[in-house]
């Protein structure tokens, strides 16, 4: 299933990049949409940047999900950004995986200015469920989930951006 959203932020690139590799933004972020707890890690090599997250995050998924995943839902995220362009737009990759579960979800990510003061994240990612019978049902209950935290770190980086942390 196709997982592809556009997340438009009140700054140029450079802040916006700055927000999304700040571990204290991720760690708000991460909160807001409902995580139980979290670990981050952000490693930069150079002008290279590779962000590690894991969400703990509650079985808010229909009866026949929870079956697959317990108690809570553990995902990885591992989020790779490339070197900026001149003009502050950088390229990455995103990968998210369900620990137990055979779900996973891989993409790409751009980060590009929007007139003066404006920026948008574009993320183009496939999310699969390698399960029989169930894993189209199990992908839209996934989809619904990760497309609420995308609204959730749009809104959490603008306030971000604005100074109300």
């Amino acid at each position: 299933m196709d997982l592809n959203s556009e997340l438009r932020f009140d700054a140029d690139p450079a802040a916006v990049f700055a927000m999304l590799t700040d571990k204290d933004y991720i760690a708000a972020k991460t909160t807001a949409a409902n995580a139980i707890r979290h670990e981050i890690s952000v490693n930069r090599d150079g002008d290279r940047v590779t962000i590690d997250l894991l969400r703990v995050m509650p079985p808010d998924v229909p009866d026949f999900v929870r079956r697959f995943v317990g108690d809570t839902i553990d995902i990885r995220q591992r989020d790779i950004w490339g070197p900026a362009a001149a003009n502050g737009s950088r390229e990455g990759s995103i990968a998210l995986e369900m620990s137990g579960a055979p779900v996973r979800a891989t993409g790409s990510m751009t980060l590009a200015g929007n007139g003066s003061a404006s920026t948008v994240l574009t993320i183009k990612a496939v999310l699969k469920a390698s399960v029989p019978l169930v894993g189209g049902k199990i992908e839209q209950a996934l989809h619904q989930g990760l497309m609420h935290a995308v609204k959730v770190e749009e809104r959490v980086g603008n306030d971000w951006l604005a100074g109300r942390r």
